[in-house]
């Protein structure tokens, strides 16, 4: 939970099978401008969990496989579609869905992934990093539910293909918002350094702690601190 936020985390996340050979990953990041901007994120993680469950159990059901590809696009156009409908019965405002997306589908066996960006976020892939950074103005999923979904993923430019890879880890843009938190002397680092600690780094000690340790190194020893929720999803092999 970042600094600068009192009273919740505005990002979420998702883990989960999506057919015996595919994982579904997916960070997401709630407008602080928006309304309850933390119930955006934290729905469309439940959305996902949910597709990603019916997706899973239909592929069992009628032997089907399904390239990495076309399960982002299927789990996107679903989500969609989802959204459109829990908007009208919930009767939100345009404001109440509003939430950045980083989605993956990762192929276990062939260690590929299918990845794509609405709005902010980071992907790292072994040593290469793409910053997605929209200045604080994302173009948010939930501005677009009112338009058909094909000519919509038609103009999704900001998707990574990742081939063989040995570490991918997603980020909402909260790794980039470290900032000083008090006028004493530490040892400086640029945001570059920040980000391959953060994303490609690896080190010793339990998994569900790591980025705990990370981020309490990183006050210590530089004294930065994250100003806006942080969230990352990190596989390796």
């Amino acid at each position: 939970m970042g600094a600068h936020h009192t009273d919740h985390n505005e990002d979420a996340y998702v883990t989960a099978e999506i057919s015996d050979r595919h994982l579904l990953v997916a960070v997401m990041d709630g407008c602080s401008m928006g309304k309850d901007s933390h119930f955006a994120s934290s729905l469309i993680a439940k959305v996902l969990r949910r597709i990603a469950k019916q997706t899973n159990l239909r592929s069992f059901a009628e032997r089907t496989q399904h390239t990495t590809r076309d399960l982002l696009k299927d789990t996107l156009r679903t989500l969609f579609s989802d959204l459109v409908r829990l908007n009208a019965d919930l009767d939100l405002d345009y404001d109440e869905l509003l939430s950045t997306l980083v989605l993956a589908i990762v192929d276990t066996q062939e260690r590929n992934a299918e990845i794509l960006a609405i709005g902010d976020g980071v992907i790292a892939c072994d040593e290469e990093i793409v910053e997605f950074n929209h200045d604080n103005k994302p173009d948010y999923l939930g501005y677009h539910l009112h338009e058909d979904f094909e000519d919509y993923w038609n103009v999704l430019t900001q998707r990574v293909s990742a081939q063989d890879f040995q570490d991918l880890a997603l980020a909402t843009d909260g790794v980039l918002s470290f900032r000083a938190f008090s006028h004493d002397s530490y040892r400086p680092v640029t945001d570059d350094e920040l980000l391959t600690f953060l994303l490609v780094d690896r080190e010793e000690g339990a998994e569900d702690t790591a980025y705990r340790r990370k981020v309490i190194y990183i006050k210590n020893t530089f004294g930065l601190e994250a100003t806006d929720d942080l969230t990352v999803v990190r596989l390796s092999v």
